[in-house]
Formats: structure tokens, C-alpha cells, sequence
């Protein structure tokens, strides 16, 4: 891999970190922690829950991307953020991973409309 190669990585490392950031995630990018200490760790690290591989690049094999995130997991949910030059990240997860996240916002969304605001208008 190039030097330009690897330096378009991390600038997709930081842009997803940067993305996380903005919605509210505590997120850092990981890949400094993985030279140094020679881990296969995740790319960015936040406080989601996922494992994120993440991928610069104007031609991807979703599918090996992917599976080097599942490989590399360690139980947590493995997801793939990748985006093109001028073009917005796209998120790949597993579809049974993906349904358990849209069964945990139902949920939420459940319990929010069955939260009654306490009446404030009495006199």
C-alpha cells in the first residue's frame, strides 16, 4: 500500500470520527493505537457499540470489507462505514444486525410515546 494510500485512510478515519462526533458519539479514531501496539483493533472507536472498519476508496468489495470486520469484531456488531470522494458514508451491517437495531429504536420510539408529560397548566 502507497503512502497516499494509507494517508486517504486515516483521512477517512477522521472524517467518520468527526461524523460520530457531530450526532453525539464519544468517538476517536483507532488507527494510531493500532501501530503502535500492533492490534487489529477497530478504526474508530466510540461509544456505539459497533466495530467500525472503515473505508475510503473509490471501488469497494462490500462483501470482503465486510467479512474483515466480522473477523475482527471480538462479539461486538461489525460495520463497515465507506465513502467516495464528494459522495456521503454508507454503512453496511449484517441484516439480522441491522433488524436488531431498528427493534431497539421501536422500542425507544414505544417508550416515548407512552411517556406522558406531567401537567404543567394547573392554576
Amino acid at each position: 500500500m502507497s503512502k497516499a494510500q494509507r494517508e486517504k485512510g486515516k483521512r477517512g478515519e477522521r472524517l467518520w470520527r468527526d461524523t460520530l462526533r457531530v450526532h453525539g458519539f464519544v468517538a476517536e479514531r483507532a488507527g494510531y493505537k493500532q501501530a503502535a501496539f500492533g492490534s487489529g483493533g477497530s478504526d474508530v472507536e466510540d461509544d456505539s457499540g459497533l466495530w467500525w472498519e472503515v473505508k475510503f476508496v473509490e471501488k469497494l468489495n462490500v462483501r470482503a470489507a465486510y467479512e474483515q470486520a466480522a473477523a475482527a469484531c471480538s462479539g461486538m456488531i461489525p460495520a463497515v462505514a465507506h465513502k467516495t470522494s464528494a459522495k456521503p458514508f454508507l454503512v453496511t451491517l449484517a441484516g439480522e444486525d441491522f433488524l436488531l437495531l431498528l427493534s431497539a429504536l421501536r422500542s425507544l420510539q414505544k417508550e416515548k410515546a407512552n411517556t406522558t408529560l406531567p401537567d404543567t397548566t394547573a392554576t
